[in-house]
C-alpha cells in the first residue's frame, strides 16, 4: 500500500485527466463519496491496493483554486462575446481522394453564388474529402461527380457559424466548452471546422433547434 504523499499524487493524476471531475469538484457539484469509489476503481487497474477513506482525503486536499479552472472560465467568458448564425438544407457529399476528385472541384466552385449567401465548405482528410453545399446545389453537383468517386452523401444537417471574439484565437478551451455543452445535452456534432474568427459547428437538422439554444445561453448567460 502506498503512503499517503504517493497515494495523493496518484489520485490527483486521476482527477487531471478528467477536466469535467475537476469543475466538477470547484463548483462543488460532486459527491466526494462516489468519487472516491471511482478513483479507487481506478487505482485498482494500475495494481494499487488502497481504501475508500484514505482516497476521500486524497480528493479533499485537492486544490480548488487551480489553472484548469481559470482557463475553463476565460475560455466560457471568450465564448460569451460570440454571434450566432444558422443554415438548415445542408448536403455533405464524401469524395474518395483522387484524380477524378482532385479534377471536380474546381468546377464545383462555378455551381455557388457567393454574392447570394450559398455555402461551399470543403475539408481534406488522408482518405476523403468532404465538400459540404446547399441542398438546392446537390443535383447539379452530382451530375458533375462521377459515381465511383462518391463514397456517401449526407442530407438533413445543418450549419450554426459562431463568429468569436478575436481573442479566441489565442485561448485555449474553446471547443472543450462547446463540445461539453453539448455533450451534456446529447447533441452529436457531425462535423465541426474552424476559419477564424469563425467557428462552423454541424448538426442533423433536428438537432438544430436544441444546439442553438446551447450555444444561445452560452452567449447570454443569465446575471
Amino acid at each position: 500500500m502506498l503512503n499517503m504523499t504517493n497515494l495523493v499524487h496518484e489520485v490527483w493524476k486521476i482527477i487531471e485527466k478528467e477536466p469535467s471531475i475537476q469543475l466538477d469538484l470547484q463548483r462543488d457539484l460532486i459527491n466526494v463519496r462516489a468519487l472516491a469509489r471511482y478513483v479507487a476503481k481506478q487505482l485498482s487497474y494500475k495494481g494499487i491496493d488502497t481504501t475508500e477513506d484514505a482516497v476521500i482525503s486524497a480528493i479533499r486536499r485537492y486544490p480548488q483554486d487551480n489553472q484548469f479552472k481559470n482557463r475553463f472560465e476565460n475560455a466560457y467568458k471568450i465564448v460569451e462575446r460570440s454571434v450566432l448564425s444558422t443554415k438548415s438544407h445542408i448536403v455533405n457529399i464524401a469524395l474518395a481522394k483522387g484524380y477524378e476528385s482532385q479534377e471536380i472541384l474546381p468546377k464545383l466552385f462555378s455551381l455557388i453564388n457567393f454574392e447570394r449567401g450559398e455555402t461551399l465548405r470543403m475539408v481534406e482528410g488522408e482518405e476523403s474529402i468532404k465538400v459540404i453545399i446547399d441542398e438546392k446545389n446537390l443535383e447539379k453537383a452530382l451530375e458533375l461527380i462521377p459515381k465511383k468517386a462518391i463514397l456517401k452523401v449526407q442530407k438533413n444537417l445543418a450549419e450554426i457559424n459562431m463568429h468569436l471574439h478575436p481573442e479566441a484565437v489565442k485561448t485555449p478551451g474553446i471547443i472543450l466548452v462547446i463540445t461539453t455543452e453539448f455533450i451534456l445535452n446529447n447533441v452529436n456534432i457531425y462535423e465541426l471546422m474552424s476559419c477564424v474568427p469563425e467557428m462552423l459547428i454541424f448538426v442533423e437538422e433536428k438537432d438544430l433547434l436544441r444546439a442553438y439554444q446551447i450555444l444561445f445561453e452560452m452567449c447570454h448567460p443569465k446575471k
